[in-house]
């Protein structure tokens, strides 16, 4: 990942706050490349999109041949998509797999408030006595499965394998329509497993906002104001600010927010190796089991993922 090429353009929000009084927290906006979970099958060149079983097969073949076409950070796709059957090279992986679906509907009664007696007997007439009563309905289900499986071409080795079930169930009664067709149900739930498994086995490039971290509990009491003044410098000069705690990091070293926020700073400046010491090193300052930093730790290990993926691709 050219990880410099974002270096410090980074946009600064202000995001609000649920606390007593005006209150206020400076974010740092990035942009980066993350990881496939499925880094094996991350790491072929070129893939291959087998026929699918099914009714439905075709139709996730293509969603899922879309979705793996939209271009990444580089503006190109990750993979190399070549034809799985016919002449040509053979692609390093092909993808396979089977879409099974089906479509339940049931009737069944419920009790409504309704206008039993009008003015002047008409439909149009002023409602003047309303009544519960059971109204006649009907309940459907749609459920699809895909089943999928990516078999590396050199080895036989299976490097991704996921079951993707959907259900959508919706009602309605007499005198109304279905929200939506079934026709719709199953081709938006094909697009969001295609949109799925390209996220499984393809690096995603994400814009995500990070909040600094203001909390001055066990700092010295004269540093209080300082530190402050330095999360309001965000919004206007990120790199002065990241300057700053620098050098109050010497003043009071150890210090959770300052250290969370060194690490943020160096985030957002592309040193995600320094970024990933000071995460490490402001969890357990912090404390509380599961906190920004712990999450920051698991963030930083993806975009580094990123970058090895790349840097190997490339070298191959």
């Amino acid at each position: 990942m050219r990880t410099k090429r974002f270096g410090w353009q980074v946009a600064l929000c202000a995001v609000g706050m649920v606390a007593a009084g005006p209150a206020y927290a400076e974010a740092v906006r990035m942009t980066g490349k993350f990881a496939a979970p499925h880094r094996e099958a991350a790491m072929l060149d070129s893939l291959g999109i087998d026929r699918f079983n099914g009714q439905d097969g075709r139709q996730l073949e293509m969603a899922i041949e879309r979705a793996l076409s939209q271009p990444d950070i580089e503006g190109r796709p990750h993979f190399d998509l070549i034809g799985a059957f016919g002449g040509g090279a053979a692609p390093d992986g092909v993808l396979s797999g089977a879409v099974s679906s089906g479509v339940q509907e049931n009737r069944f009664q419920r009790k409504e408030k309704r206008c039993v007696e009008r003015e002047g007997g008409k439909d149009s007439g002023k409602c003047l006595r309303e009544a519960e009563v059971e109204v006649n309905c009907t309940r459907r289900v749609v459920d699809l499965n895909a089943d999928l499986r990516l078999t590396r071409r050199a080895d036989g080795r299976i490097v991704y394998s996921a079951a993707k079930p959907r259900r959508d169930e919706v009602s309605w009664c007499r005198g109304e329509n279905p929200p939506r067709t079934v026709e719709e149900t199953v081709r938006g739930m094909v697009l969001d497993v295609a949109g799925e498994v390209r996220r499984d086995i393809a690096p995603v490039v994400e814009t995500y906002s990070i909040r600094f971290r203001e909390s001055t509990s066990r700092l010295p009491k004269e540093l209080n104001r300082p530190f402050k003044d330095i999360v309001k410098q965000t919004q206007r000069d990120l790199r002065g600010a990241c300057a700053a705690w620098e050098a109050m990091d010497g003043q009071a070293p150890n210090h959770p927010s300052i250290t969370f926020d060194l690490g943020l700073c160096a985030e957002a400046a592309g040193d995600y190796r320094r970024a990933l010491d000071l995460y490490r090193r402001a969890a357990p300052l912090i404390g509380g089991g599961a906190n920004e930093a712990v999450t920051g730790v698991e963030r930083i290990n993806r975009l580094i993922a990123a970058q090895e993926d790349d840097s190997e691709r490339k070298r191959r």
